[in-house]
């Protein structure tokens, strides 16, 4: 059975469907038993969705590596 950390770890591969079957499987029943992670794996697709349509009016100078650790980060802390 997976846990959400295991969701915090394989979210990304699961909303593009890079992850083997069996492993897409449990992740999914996961999802139906836990709300949390079903909000995270919504939050997450909204998040795709309005960064891939979104642009940028002017060159972004943020650096895309320093946020991604401080994301990763604030998961942590919060994982189940």
């Amino acid at each position: 059975m997976y846990q959400c950390k295991d969701i915090t770890e394989e979210v990304n591969n699961y909303i593009e469907g890079d992850v083997p079957l069996t492993k897409r499987i449990g992740l999914f029943f996961h999802f139906l038993m836990c709300s949390c992670c079903r909000n995270y794996l919504q939050q997450i697709r909204s998040t795709i969705s309005i960064v891939t349509t979104s642009q940028p009016k002017e060159k972004d100078s943020t650096d895309l590596k320093a946020l991604a650790q401080q994301l990763q980060g604030l998961c942590d802390k919060h994982d189940h």
